[in-house]
């Protein structure tokens, strides 16, 4: 995602776990004193108003494109303060996630399906270079579009070769690709795959995510893309038109953002792109001048969605470096002519304005580097997953031929009762095998080139499908939550004041070194909070953590509370208070607790939401500890 370049912020596309609050000052319980910020609610931190509420919206959403506004003024902020803010995070290299459903990365030659959603496009023709126009599109936006997808791939391009550096198939963690994985595909001789004018219908005026998702979804429908094997290596731009407010991304303060769902058709990536030209902080006029200047935002930040949905298709399971960031939004604004800046990129259809991105290979922003070319086949990784004895399958396994031709599959270790469809490569069938099956998969071309993987497959009763994917950031608190001299908060967790999250020797983490410490003072509530997604297609959540409730209290009634509480990222109100811990659940260490959140969120799938932990002090002798938390989609 890519925000405005000052005063935008980063959002997680769907849930958002916020803040936990509690007060201490009882000896030996109590934190270190900490001057509060004289600004409650500093815009420079995320917040502003929603339906007259205070909301603070932070990163959390790891796809979204913060407007040039906001990452400068996030910049001015870090650097008055004294702490560090380079213009991408040049100490933390990318690393791969695992897969989520069995794909990290675009490992064909990527696929780009523009899409103009409602009848406020107006009527469409065609110009010289066969490209879609559309009388209510003052900017001529769409045809601009149109062959920047169309011209990625050609004339040498070498901004679209950084991306093919990374891959999918090796030990989540790791931040190197050896050369027989499966890349992410070069784009030989443009994406472009096909325009789809959706003008039955005007379009939302402010849609929501669920509804973005939704046309998504009727975009595969409409271009045939039904299965998993169609949709394996594309995505999906929704375009709005001027003057809609898809998402509140004026309010939110970002251009784009993309996310996957899962549907009937397979796993589909999309990235919803307002009217750029709407705010000014969205790339109008940032490099070149004139008329055709206005839309170098398409460019811009067209380029950071399409680069991040390549590398991290099914996000967040494929590239990001610990703070989230995935390729595009560690170089984001850079201005033009600083190292790894802003350039024009010339394509065989014309100039376009792009951003660099993150290269693990040169540990910097880069618009130029060597092909990292993919074998002519390539089969994509198996997520380790689980089904009920009994049910229903239909897996499908997935291969790329580069010349096209005839791919047939073949696996061995499945259980009885399933099998392998030799030319589409689906496993079928029923069975009532129980316990693990080591499962191996090969596919084979025409040319005689052969692929294989393999997976754990469990068959148990209970939820079926991929194991879930780590959906937090800095689950465990290690990245720290403040500057040295503690006068700027950092991180994914948005602590409502300072040294909440802590290293502090006064009581222990349970792994590592850094812990959320919350009930440190009884004149304010403490609370953590971090946004994440709720992808629309799944249907259950499950928020788990380790808590440790250190207390003197001897009351018989609860004085100090810990609340669990999920929000709603427009208005800022409480969804839902989930459970609440009190000082009369005292523990001696720290203890695991697990909580299933789907009651609470099922309605809210396909939304951002926040989940958040708040702390109440009464007594002022209870502390709240936290460690190792976890949030998983099935």
């Amino acid at each position: 995602m890519i925000a405005p370049s000052a005063g935008v912020l980063r959002r997680a596309r769907h849930l958002a776990v916020a803040g936990v609050a509690v007060g201490l000052t009882l000896a030996g319980l109590a934190g270190p004193a900490t001057a509060a910020p004289a600004d409650q609610h500093p815009a420079s931190a995320g917040w502003t108003q929603l339906d007259g509420k205070w909301t603070q919206i932070q990163a959390g959403h790891p796809h979204a494109a913060l407007n040039a506004k906001t990452v400068a003024e996030q910049r001015q902020r870090a650097a008055t303060s004294g702490g560090l803010a380079p213009r991408n995070q040049y100490d933390l290299q990318m690393a791969y996630h695992g897969g989520q459903d069995s794909i990290g990365v675009t490992t064909g030659p990527p696929k780009v399906y523009l899409i103009y959603w409602g009848s406020q496009w107006g009527s469409q023709s065609k110009n010289a270079d066969g490209d879609t126009v559309l009388s209510g599109d003052p900017e001529s936006s769409a045809p601009y579009q149109q062959e920047f997808f169309k011209g990625l791939g050609t004339n040498g391009d070498g901004w679209s070769a950084v991306m093919t550096q990374y891959c999918e198939g090796v030990a989540a963690g790791s931040t190197a690709c050896p050369a027989g994985a499966p890349h992410v595909g070069y784009p030989q001789g443009g994406t472009l795959a096909g325009v789809w004018v959706d003008d039955k219908a005007p379009a939302p005026g402010s849609a929501t995510e669920p509804q973005i998702a939704a046309e998504a979804a009727a975009a595969a429908a409409h271009f045939g893309n039904t299965t998993a094997q169609q949709n394996r290596n594309v995505q999906y731009v929704i375009n709005t038109s001027q003057g809609t407010d898809p998402d509140r991304w004026l309010e939110l303060g970002y251009c784009a953002w993309h996310t996957f769902e899962r549907t009937s058709f397979g796993t589909i990536p999309y990235t919803i792109m307002p009217y750029l030209t709407d705010n000014k902080y969205c790339g109008t006029n940032w490099i070149n001048p004139g008329q055709r200047g206005h839309l170098d935002g398409y460019g811009i930040i067209g380029g950071h969605e399409y680069a991040e949905t390549i590398t991290d298709q099914n996000a967040i399971g494929g590239w990001t470096d610990a703070t989230n960031q995935e390729n595009g939004d560690k170089c984001a604004w850079i201005p033009q002519g600083s190292n790894g800046g802003l350039f024009n990129l010339q394509l065989a259809t014309g100039t376009f304005p792009v951003q660099t991105t993150w290269s693990n290979y040169d540990h910097a922003c880069t618009g130029n580097d060597p092909i990292v070319a993919n074998p002519p086949l390539v089969l994509s990784a198996m997520c380790d997953r689980t089904t009920q004895p009994g049910d229903p399958v239909s897996v499908p396994v997935i291969a790329t031929d580069a010349t096209s031709g005839r791919v047939g599959y073949g696996a061995t270790g499945l259980p009885a009762g399933l099998s392998i469809d030799q030319a589409t490569g689906v496993i079928t069938g029923h069975t009532t095998a129980t316990g693990y099956h080591d499962v191996h998969v090969t596919a084979s071309d025409t040319q005689g080139n052969r692929q294989e993987t393999r997976f754990w497959w469990g068959f148990f009763p209970g939820r079926t499908g991929c194991l879930g994917v780590e959906q937090f950031v800095d689950a465990g608190f290690e990245n720290g939550s403040a500057t040295v001299n503690g006068s700027a908060m950092d991180g994914a967790w948005n602590p409502s004041t300072y040294n909440l999250i802590t290293p502090s020797s006064a009581h222990q983490a349970r792994t590592g070194s850094w812990y959320a410490w919350l009930g440190q003072n009884t004149a304010t509530d403490d609370s953590i909070q971090q946004w994440v997604e709720t992808t629309p297609g799944y249907t259950e959540e499950t928020f788990s953590f380790y808590l440790n409730v250190a207390t003197t209290d001897t009351a018989t009634n609860p004085e100090d509370t810990l609340s669990l509480e999920l929000v709603d990222q427009y208005t800022g109100h409480t969804l839902a208070t989930v459970r609440t811990w009190s000082n009369l659940d005292a523990t001696k260490d720290y203890g695991f607790q697990s909580v299933n959140l789907t009651p609470y969120v099922a309605a809210e799938f396909g939304s951002t939401v926040a989940i958040k932990l708040v702390s109440h002090e009464t007594s002022g002798k209870t502390a709240f500890l936290i460690d190792d938390t976890s949030l998983r989609l099935f």
